[in-house]
Order: C-alpha cells, then sequence, then structure tokens
C-alpha cells in the first residue's frame, strides 16, 4: 500500500526474479496441513498428529530441498523482524481522521480526493459490516510474502500480504504488483499462509501453521503496462506461482481451495460486504475488516477500514467470506498504490486484465503485452465505427483513429499508433441512453481546424456536428445541424470524405438513402448542409449497400476521393474518383457470396504504411473478430491482418 513516497526506479523483476540459495539457519519443525472447510480453527493443523501427509504428487527431491533451505532462512525472528516493502517512514495514524472508524450511517462510502462531488450513497440490502479487527489464529488463505533483499540494505528482510489463488496447479499466489516492481536484486521469496505470532503450544500450530512456499524462479506475472517508467495503476496486481513447502504439499493442498478470482464489471465497483484483510507493518497479526465498498474514478473500489498501515499492500479484498475463503474481488494496491492513508485502501479493478494475466499464469505461458482493444466479447457490442484524425497526436502525425460506438451509449476514442494498431481508448462519453438512439455516424474535417469532427444522423433524423473532438475536447462542441424531421430517418449511410468539393477538406458527404438513391453534399461547415447532388436514382440495387466509407484506394493522395462499399451479399466494390456527377467506375474486389457477407462496420483510415486512406478495419459480429486490410487498392483487398481474435 502506497503510504511512502515512491523510491525505487522501474524494472523488470517481475519477469525475470533473480533468486539465490538461502543461508542455513535453524528450520521449523513441519506441520500437518489444512483441508477446506468454513472456519478458520477448523482448518489450523495441529501439531500432535498422528502422521504426516505424503508429498503431494509430482513433488520432487529437488523442490523439497528449495523448501528446506527456504525453511532455514526464514526463522521466526526473521520474519518477526522484517518491515513492510520500501522501508516505511512514520504515518498518520487512524485516530487522526475522525471518519477512521466505521458508524452505522457511514455506508462504506469514502471522500473522494480528487475533489469531486460524491454521489449520495444508493440504499442497499442489509450489512455485515464489521470494525478492524486482529485475527490472532491467522487466516489459510492469506499470509505474508516475504523478500530477502540481496543488494546489502540495512533492512533486507521485507513483507507485503498475499493470499493463495484456486487454481489448476494448486500453487498461485496474488499480491500486488508494487511489492515486486524496482531496481534491487530479492532472493528467498516465499509465502507463508495463515501466519500469526506467537510460539507453538501444547496441541496447536505454529506461526507456520501450513509451512513456507518459496517462490519458483521467475514465475512472476506482472502487467507490461505496470512495468513502465510510470507505472499504470489499473493493473497493480501480480500473480505468483510458488513451489511445494518442506512437507512436499502444494499450497492447496496444505492449506485447503484457495480464493475464488471474481471479476467486477465498472458499474459494480460499488459493492455490499467486502472483506479486507492485510499484515500491518510492526505486529504481523492479520487485521480483517468489512465493509461496504464505493467506486472511485470509475476504475477503483475504495473501502474506508481503519488502521491498515504499510504491509497490508496485496491484501485481498473478499466477497462472501467465511473465514477461511471467499470471492477475491481485489487486493490492495491501484491508486496511490492502495492509499495515503490508513483508513481508505483501494484496489484496481478486477477486469479482463487480470483474467488475461491470471490465465498465464496458470497456463505457466510467458506474459504478453496486453490488447488495447481489448477482448472479442467486447467487440461483439459494437455497434458504429468511422475513422478521422482526432487526437493530438494523431492530427500531427497524419494518422487515424477509431471512434466506436457501443450497444449501451458509450463512445470510445481508439489513438492509431501508425503500425496499423492502436492504443489504449479514451472514452468520449459514459453509456448513456442518448448515445443509444445514434443510428449513424461518420467525420470530417468540416470546420477546417483539422482536427476531425464528429457528425451524427440520431434515429428521429436530427443531425449534429461535434467540432473538433479529441482527448480534451470530447464531444463539448456541440452544433446542430438538423432537428428532427422525416426526411433524414431514411439516410442509412454516411460516408465524409472529398468528393468534388473544390477544395482539400474531407468536409463532403456521401448520403445512402433508404430508396436506394445516393445524394452527396459539398463543403459541409458548422452553419450546416449546403448544395446537394444526386449520384444515383432511387433504385433496387443500392438499398442492398451495407456499409460505405471514403479512402484513397488509387495512386493519389489528393484529388477526389474513392467510395468502398459492401453489399448484403457479401460483394465488396471501389467507386472510383466521386465527383458531384454520376458513379461510376466500379472496381470488384470480392464477388458476390464471399466471406464479407458476415462482415459488418467497415470503414477506411490512414493507420500505417504511407498517407493514404486505404486500410480498411472491419467488425466480425458473430466471433466479435476485429480485422484491417491494410493498403487495400482498387485491384486487390490486402491480405488481413486480425487486431482482435
Amino acid at each position: 500500500m502506497r503510504r511512502i513516497p515512491w523510491l525505487l526506479r522501474a524494472a523488470v523483476l517481475g519477469i525475470c526474479a533473480s533468486l539465490a540459495l538461502a543461508i542455513p539457519a535453524t528450520a521449523i519443525p513441519p506441520t500437518k496441513p489444512a483441508r477446506d472447510s468454513p472456519s478458520t480453527a477448523a482448518n489450523a493443523p495441529t501439531a500432535n498428529a498422528p502422521t504426516a501427509p505424503p508429498p503431494s504428487k509430482g513433488v520432487t527431491q529437488e523442490e523439497i530441498r528449495k523448501a528446506q533451505e527456504t525453511e532455514r532462512y526464514w526463522t521466526p525472528e526473521r520474519i518477526r523482524s522484517a518491515v513492510p516493502i520500501n522501508a516505511p517512514q512514520p504515518r498518520d495514524s487512524a485516530s487522526a481522521n475522525p471518519d477512521t472508524s466505521i458508524t452505522p450511517d457511514s455506508g462504506g462510502i469514502a471522500d473522494d480526493d480528487s475533489g469531486e462531488q460524491q454521489a449520495p450513497p444508493v440504499r442497499r440490502k442489509r450489512s455485515l459490516r464489521q470494525p478492524t479487527h486482529p485475527i490472532d489464529a491467522g487466516i489459510p488463505t492469506v499470509g505474508v510474502f516475504l523478500i530477502r533483499g540481496a543488494d546489502g540494505s540495512a533492512t533486507p528482510n521485507q513483507f507485503c500480504t498475499a493470499g493463495a489463488v484456486t487454481s489448476s496447479t494448486k500453487s498461485l499466489v496474488i499480491t500486488a504488483a508494487h511489492c515486486l516492481k524496482g531496481d534491487r536484486r530479492n532472493r528467498d521469496i516465499a509465502f507463508v499462509p495463515g501466519y500469526r505470532v506467537g510460539t507453538s503450544k501444547a496441541g496447536q500450530a505454529g506461526e507456520t501453521p501450513y509451512g513456507i512456499f518459496p517462490m519458483k524462479p521467475g514465475k512472476v506475472w506482472i502487467d507490461q503496462r505496470y512495468l513502465q517508467p510510470a507505472p499504470n495503476d489499473d493493473v497493480d496486481f501480480a500473480f505468483l506461482r510458488v513451489g511445494p513447502n518442506a512437507r512436499g504439499q502444494l499450497l492447496e493442498e496444505a492449506t485447503g481451495r484457495g480464493n475464488r478470482l471474481t471479476a467486477v464489471p465498472t458499474a459494480k465497483l460499488a459493492r455490499t460486504n467486502v472483506t479486507v484483510v492485510g499484515y500491518p507493518g510492526g505486529q504481523k497479526t492479520p487485521l480483517q475488516c468489512t465493509n461496504d465498498t464505493s467506486a472511485f474514478q470509475g476504475r477503483f473500489m475504495e473501502i474506508k477500514c481503519a488502521d491498515f498501515r504499510a504491509g497490508v499492500s496485496g491484501g485481498p479484498f473478499l466477497e462472501n467470506f467465511d473465514g477461511s475463503r471467499g470471492d477475491l474481488v481485489g487486493v490492495i494496491g491501484g491508486y496511490k498504490t492502495g492509499g495515503l492513508h490508513a483508513h481508505t485502501s483501494y484496489t484496481s479493478q478486477f477486469d479482463d486484465d487480470v483474467f488475461r494475466l491470471y490465465q498465464q499464469a496458470a497456463s505457466d505461458t510467458t506474459p504478453d503485452a496486453p490488447n488495447p482493444l481489448g477482448s472479442a466479447e467486447t467487440w461483439k457490442n459494437a455497434r458504429a465505427m468511422t475513422t478521422g484524425k482526432f487526437h493530438t497526436t494523431s492530427v500531427g502525425n497524419n494518422t487515424s483513429d477509431l471512434v466506436v460506438r457501443w450497444s449501451d451509449g458509450e463512445l470510445s476514442l481508439y489513438p492509431g499508433d501508425g503500425q496499423y494498431g492502436f492504443r489504449k481508448d479514451i472514452q468520449l462519453t459514459k453509456r448513456n441512453e442518448t448515445w443509444k438512439r445514434a443510428a449513424a455516424i461518420t467525420a470530417g474535417n468540416f470546420t477546417g481546424d483539422n482536427t476531425y469532427d464528429l457528425l451524427v444522423r440520431w434515429t428521429d433524423g436530427a443531425l449534429t456536428l461535434y467540432r473538433d473532438v479529441n482527448e480534451t475536447n470530447k464531444l463539448r462542441n456541440e452544433i446542430k445541424l438538423q432537428g428532427p424531421n422525416g426526411t433524414w430517418t431514411h439516410a442509412s449511410g454516411m460516408a465524409a470524405g472529398r468528393f468534388g468539393g473544390g477544395n482539400t477538406r474531407n468536409d463532403d458527404l456521401v448520403v445512402r438513402w433508404s430508396d436506394g438513391e445516393v445524394t452527396l453534399y459539398t463543403n459541409i461547415d458548422a452553419k450546416g448542409l449546403h448544395a446537394e447532388k444526386q449520384l444515383a436514382k432511387p433504385n433496387k440495387t443500392w438499398p442492398y449497400a451495407r456499409d460505405i466509407t471514403a479512402g484513397d484506394f488509387g495512386t493519389a493522395t489528393t484529388g477526389d476521393q474513392d467510395l468502398f462499399v459492401r453489399w448484403v451479399d457479401g460483394e465488396v466494390t471501389v467507386y472510383a474518383n466521386i465527383t458531384t456527377k454520376a458513379l461510376k467506375a466500379e472496381h470488384r474486389l470480392r464477388p458476390a457470396k464471399s466471406l464479407w457477407r458476415q462482415a459488418s462496420l467497415a470503414t477506411a483510415g490512414t493507420f500505417g504504411g504511407d498517407s493514404r486512406q486505404d486500410d480498411i478495419v472491419t467488425l466480425w459480429p458473430a466471433t466479435g473478430r476485429l480485422t484491417i486490410n491494410p493498403d487495400t487498392t482498387v485491384k486487390s483487398l490486402a491480405r488481413e491482418r486480425t487486431l482482435v481474435p
């Protein structure tokens, strides 16, 4: 938990942890493992067990030997003297703040450090809130995460909190990524589940009732975005794979089932009856608190619990907690690496990112860079797409970006990276009912400011222009071009581009109408629509056109643009050099009955290579797959690349 200033530089310790053999010391006698049960007491092993269980299947003698070496180093004295990661400094206490304790009317609603006014608490189901209190007997699935520094530090023995996560490996642990990020060399990294201070007594287990589980060399999974010089606090979590304890038991065979990783949608960051557990520095006795959580900045979960001092980083947020295990919905970290004050703690949202990392850890695959476009399941909800130069960087680099309207009314901007890919999305508007009624969108340089404008046709026929849409302005500059009307409700498709308007701006608009008519409006600006030219009379062919988009599919990058059309039967054609005269010079890129029958929302942009607008981005809605056909020409639909598999 970030209770002190950040002291360490960025490094990729999470990928290649440096481990070495420990210095021999006195080992703790092995103890009997626990099995699943509804209470901590039932899970605690006893020292006078008649027989010791055999090693877990597949465990080698070499693994047992390494566990014994780690156990010899981490004596009770060394564990007790370990300090929280980053050598904590004195900080404020819970009693200094009147809101640190849980009161009947607090509702778990926290103060917003961002300065924004918080919405009043909503009525929730009956709360099972409990104030912060110690758990002297320990908790089987929560423990101390020990790290021995090998850089000559005056305090080489450090710790965070961590938790067991159920998996097919029976050996996964989760903690905060900031517990591992740094440039110091470490060794003897280990997890001690159920740790509690105190010496062994007759009939009781000792301080390490389930043993000590050394981390396997290099088996750390941290999101690459957290390892950057400026860590992304959205992904402040890390998975580790541990070896067996000194008795040859795998983690979940010693402690019983781990905590179950659970998804947390953005809309459900505010939750009821969440238990948070952590080991504060100085006492090494786990603290437990149950309260309701609230959403913070739309991407963190926040909980009010007193006395969660340095050392609790990585401690689990648990729902349906039975005293031993529960549903894992977060770990202390994220915003300010978990919070600046002992009375308020945070976690990064457990969304697709944590499950991607979990799957990599469970399957023992190399951590990869996350796809900024997200998953195919997400893209099944895309309802409209258009391209343009929106982001400030893209305007300077002459690179296109992608704007997407989702089924829930959210609007997202994906900046292009100039290499046929995209960067993480920027939310232009949150989900809402209004944007669900956006029937068609297109983008052009209608106002002449280089930054593209967004043109929207609503279901009631109204037309709205959003001027200079970028990462800062978003949708603030709204201009109404047409009020609700019956005519524009029949506009089935729109494509902005350079189509004979007499200038070099993309400020002309091709419209396909429901009766098959195709018209062209030239030189659209903030004052509205101007001269309309008919390119095709009402007919029985053009009602079957599904996607239309402007592009540069010839050799020129200036002058009149071409019109790319995807038809309902899978045919794909390009009409070259659109002017104010009739459509002509049709080029077929795909025949009827091609796989493009299954495509949707095809749009063209400049996403890589030269400056031509000739890269086709297409959604395949049945599977959620997103593809790009770069460098398409009037003769060939270029080879497909996958953006979202």
